[in-house]
């Protein structure tokens, strides 16, 4: 029987609840994840450990999302395009750039199960 490793996803989300949901839901998809309130921490977890996959939510308490993934990205290259945003707002051109340029991913909140799982079959 072939053990399967589980990919590792960062979860940089600032409110809680919806950060538990996050974990929940994508261990049930197979991934193990850990979670950063912040881009501080954020910084700290990605230069600790390598990660399969980082969800950032667009607006965090001492950064925005976008300005994240730039800083993350001049450090940790293998990072390009490994991203999956997430906002209750609308799209910015900034971002539009960066979802074209880099094939990062954008999923709107709220969000279903199904909709998780649709942007998530990319790294299953």
């Amino acid at each position: 029987m072939e053990n399967k490793v589980q990919k590792k996803v960062l979860v940089i989300e600032d409110e809680p609840d919806l950060a538990s949901v996050f974990v929940s839901l994508l261990e049930v998809c197979g991934f193990d994840s850990s979670v950063a309130e912040n881009a501080h921490l954020a910084k700290s977890a990605v230069a600790r450990d390598q990660f399969d996959l980082l969800i950032i939510d667009l607006t965090l308490p001492d950064s925005s999302g976008v300005d994240l993934y730039h800083e993350l990205l001049a450090l940790h290259p293998r990072y390009k395009g490994q991203v999956i945003f997430t906002s209750g707002f609308n799209v910015s051109d900034e971002l539009n750039h960066v979802l074209k340029r880099d094939g990062a991913s954008f999923l709107a909140k709220p969000f279903s199960m199904d909709k998780l799982k649709k942007v998530l079959e990319r790294w299953m």
